[in-house]
């Protein structure tokens, strides 16, 4: 009785994965679609008008980078969740709405970088990735308390790493107040120290 329900559990966790894995693709697809291909039919202008595109270009590579790292993450954590509630589905889909949010103020931040809203729009851009943070450590801990974690020396390493989260894009929205520019490079080194396996911070708690 208890292996099917160990079975039936895991096959709870795919789907949910591999439905979230569905989300994500199509999220980090629509990002492209944000840059607008040139009409200029003249090598010059063309060229001037590729060159005029950077934030475009700038806010893709940060949003791709963010995106994905965020889909390793997720992907991480249902390694560790063993089975699925009603509360992981909720706060799964809480998330994948956040994800798919994203390729709108990326568009945004792009279109007005160098314009006099590039304040508000860098808002907008931290605050979602700020939103999604507190949905991941909300979604973690969820699943830590409620037992759907099997035990793993990662599990304390991947909680700590979470709560730079909120702290890190609560950052970036006091920067975006400053500079849209810096407010996506700084999005993207934060998104890689997300890529860094829990397992430095296990091995460093280890060590203390």
């Amino acid at each position: 009785m208890s292996e099917q329900a160990g079975v039936q559990g895991g096959n709870e966790t795919a789907r949910v994965e591999a439905f979230s894995d569905g989300v994500f693709a199509i999220a980090i697809t629509l990002l492209i679609l944000e840059i607008k291909v040139p009409h200029e039919q003249n090598a010059v202008a063309l060229r001037s008008q590729l060159q005029h595109l950077w934030p475009s270009y700038l806010a893709f590579l940060t949003s791709f980078a963010t995106i994905g790292v965020m889909w390793l993450n997720h992907h991480r954590l249902f390694t560790l969740i063993h089975k699925c509630d009603d509360g992981i589905i909720a706060f799964n889909l809480l998330l994948l709405l956040g994800v798919t949010w994203i390729p709108f103020p990326t568009a945004l931040l792009a279109e007005h970088l160098q314009g006099r809203g590039q304040d508000v729009a860098g808002i907008v851009y931290a605050s979602s990735f700020f939103a999604i943070a507190i949905v991941f450590n909300v979604m973690w801990r969820y699943a830590v308390r409620a037992r759907l974690v099997i035990e793993h020396l990662n599990v304390g390493a991947i909680t700590r790493q979470y709560m730079m989260g909120p702290v890190f894009y609560g950052i970036l929205i006091g920067v975006a107040f400053v500079s849209a520019v810096w407010c996506l490079v700084l999005s993207f080194l934060i998104a890689l120290y997300f890529a860094l396996p829990p397992s430095l911070w296990a091995r460093r708690a280890r060590a203390t």
